[in-house]
């Protein structure tokens, strides 16, 4: 992800200080040559590709509970100690059960006898045997796009769509950016006007994920009332490319499957001119109760002067298992490993502790990342802020604000000097509001300043959750850079004469007077 600039410490020097805020000013001499030594160790001497390759290829995917994810684990723990990392060691949580995937056949047993594409939902139940009816698409996006299916349901195997599909089936994201990747250039270009952002993953800024999730609790209370065999979701991809979710949280676990947009679109073609369509499915997925013990992975370079202080890194280590989650999150997971192994190399010394993690849990909720923090929570305090890098493979650009307007002069002051060091292609993109789908979150509802990168695209919504999340789809320089902002955002925090500022505590509603 990046192409490191020639070293001009004097330029790079002013323009790092010219955007720098009093609160934030430091020994610019030490840090600069820091920041050059990390830049110089991701261009020539970086271990990321490598790591990423033997964590994609070699150990493979890392579904939460399995005993992949423990060998990747295991692994990250042991290079973190090769690295010199201190207090390493795997944190463990526990989830209630864990899931199998096992095998799956699907035909459309009416009108053409053809083989579905589709994978089983995570955390729901096999068949147990084959299972066959018709399927009744449901178009809604709302409550009140419900009352149109009851009664209509039973017995059938339902495909859920938004109601704004078209009903010929088409409407699937578009088809991947054949562009070629810029390549690392020896300073950047003259910045370029920012380009309007979009929602996180296509979704509208507005997007309302909790009265998405309260539709689809009532959509699930139908499917029950009903008495379907199960439930379908278009991948909304293509070139058959499937898609996955799924947590031990399922209330109800009935067969779930995501089924390929084309054969989505071929059945709604199907029963737009009056066939009767219906599917044949056979799945041995089985739930494993526990509980079952899982971990976070975890390593520091301790602080020389602030020890008990704490700037973190994060990416999560768990991964869907259609493909090898080389980007989702191997890259993060990686770049985090990268930066951990840069600071080490260049011999820095933070005067406050940066701590690395590789969270697990991720896809089912957040939960390695919570975990943490409620077993921490006296300690969250002490934190002073945390980078997350979870959106694939493509270039750092900027980042969420989170509504924390408290801390934009520094954000300002530390995307200011990434781009005076030639790190960023175009203005810092910091973004107003929330992204909250990655374990920043975690941390930004204990009060700790937490953030996640945005980033170039690079595909992203695509190959991630489907079976084309594999390595070839890393952009080595992107990936390089991502390591560098990590290193660099991480020792300019740790170095900084006071911590980020926090927006004050909410003080309690006071009690009404009788």
């Amino acid at each position: 992800m990046f192409t490191p600039p020639a070293r001009i410490s004097c330029i790079i020097g002013a323009v790092a200080l010219s955007c720098a805020p009093a609160f934030a000013q430091i020994d610019a001499s030490d840090t600069q040559s820091v920041f050059h030594k990390i830049i110089d160790i991701e261009r020539d001497h970086s271990d990321v590709m490598a790591n990423l390759e033997y964590l994609s290829d070699s150990i493979g995917p890392r579904l939460t509970g399995s005993d992949r994810l423990k060998r990747a684990n295991e692994w990250t723990a042991e290079k973190m100690r090769q690295y010199g990392l201190e207090n390493v060691h795997l944190e463990s949580y526990t989830i209630p059960r864990g899931w199998e995937r096992g095998s799956i056949a699907a035909r459309l047993a009416e009108p053409n006898g053809l083989p579905v594409s589709l994978e089983q939902a995570a955390w729901t139940e096999g068949t147990n045997g084959k299972l066959t009816g018709p399927v009744v698409i449901v178009a809604a996006d709302a409550e009140e796009d419900l009352s149109a299916y009851k009664g209509k349901l039973h017995g059938a195997w339902v495909i859920t769509v938004s109601k704004n599909s078209p009903s010929d089936g088409q409407g699937a994201l578009p088809l991947p950016d054949q562009k070629p990747a810029k390549p690392i250039p020896a300073i950047s270009a003259p910045a370029a006007p920012a380009k309007p952002a979009g929602g996180f993953m296509g979704m509208p800024r507005n997007f309302d994920y909790k009265k998405y999730m309260a539709f689809r609790e009532k959509l699930t209370a139908l499917m029950d009332s009903e008495g379907v065999l199960g439930t379908l979701r278009d991948a909304g991809k293509p070139y058959s490319l499937l898609n996955m979710t799924g947590s031990w949280d399922t209330k109800n676990p009935r067969p779930s499957f995501f089924i390929s947009h084309e054969h989505t679109a071929m059945i709604m073609r199907l029963q737009k001119r009056g066939q009767p369509v219906s599917l044949e499915i056979e799945s041995t997925a089985k739930l494993i109760e526990g509980p079952i013990t899982v971990y976070n992975t975890v390593g520091d370079i301790r602080g020389s002067e602030k020890p008990s202080e704490i700037v973190a890194l994060g990416g999560h280590l768990d991964s869907w298992d259609l493909g090898t989650g080389s980007t989702d999150n191997g890259t993060g997971a990686m770049a985090v490993l990268e930066a951990a192994h840069a600071l080490k190399a260049v011999d820095a010394h933070p005067k406050r502790t940066i701590r690395f993690f590789q969270f697990s849990g991720e896809e089912e909720g957040l939960h390695g990342s919570e975990a943490y923090v409620a077993a921490h929570k006296a300690e969250m305090k002490d934190y002073d802020v945390v980078y997350v890098h979870d959106t694939g493979t493509g270039r750092v650009k900027g980042l969420w604000l989170q509504e924390r307007k408290e801390c934009l002069p520094w954000l300002k002051q530390q995307f200011g000097m990434l781009g005076g060091l030639g790190l960023l292609t175009d203005k810092p993109n910091l973004m107003p509001g929330k992204m909250n789908g990655t374990d920043h979150a975690s941390f930004d509802d204990a009060g700790v300043p937490a953030f996640a990168f945005n980033q170039e695209d690079a595909n992203y919504g695509l190959n991630h959750h489907s079976q084309s999340d594999t390595f070839d789809k890393v952009r080595p320089d992107d990936l390089k850079q991502g390591a560098a902002v990590l290193a660099i955002l991480a020792f300019d925090a740790a170095q900084k004469s006071a911590k980020f500022p926090r927006a004050p505590e909410k003080k309690p509603d006071a009690k009404p007077t009788k």
